[in-house]
């Protein structure tokens, strides 16, 4: 879950793809087990149903042994105790905990909507709701300070944006040029062009 997704050329992307209903994945885990056994293993939640999936690693080549799958419905999980030892063994109490929560309804939709998705929506907030909303969690706090956004918002506030603006918000970053005075801008603007000629 981890990396940030990038945007197309540093925008905010147009989010107009539809999703297919029951399949999207609300939570997935993969991993190996622990030994002896050492099977590999991914467990994946989605609208109706928790997933456990199991890959037996063999010692031996002469046996054919297949893939594994559980499927149950949410309310099912909340009652199979051997599934959630089993998820417990490979991945640890907290995602068992995790996916219960889910499976009961308790989900967290905002934070498990895309990256790109998510600067998508914050560049339709106001300064001081970014400013609020980065203060949420550390995946706000990353989406609200993402280059993309910035740059967005700065072209927003802005006539508009040169040539020379660009390269210097390469440089410095989106953020600190739109909270930068108008007069630094150019200052720093002219600096930039007197180097050009120097070289």
């Amino acid at each position: 879950m981890g990396e940030l997704i990038p945007t197309t050329q540093g925008k905010i992307p147009d989010i107009t793809v539809g999703y297919q209903g029951s399949w999207i994945p609300l939570f997935e885990m993969t991993g190996q087990a622990p030994a002896p056994s050492k099977d590999f293993c991914q467990l994946l939640v989605t609208k109706d149903y928790v997933i456990w999936r199991w890959w037996k690693i063999a010692l031996r080549n002469d046996r054919k042994i297949h893939p594994g799958e559980k499927r149950e419905t949410h309310d099912d999980f909340i009652y199979d105790d051997l599934l959630q030892a089993e998820i417990t063994r490979v991945f640890g109490k907290d995602a068992v905990e995790e996916v219960k929560r889910m499976a009961e309804g308790r989900v967290d939709w905002l934070s498990r909507l895309p990256k790109p998705v998510l600067l998508y929506l914050c560049s339709f907030l106001d300064i001081i709701d970014i400013a609020h909303m980065s203060s949420v969690c550390k995946l706000f706090y990353e989406m609200c300070n993402h280059d993309a956004l910035w740059e967005h918002l700065y072209s927003r506030y802005s006539t508009a944006v040169s040539p020379e603006t660009q390269e210097l918000a390469n440089e410095i970053g989106w953020k600190k040029l739109f909270f930068t005075n108008k007069l630094q801008v150019q200052v720093q603007i002219q600096r930039r062009r007197k180097k050009k000629l120097a070289l």
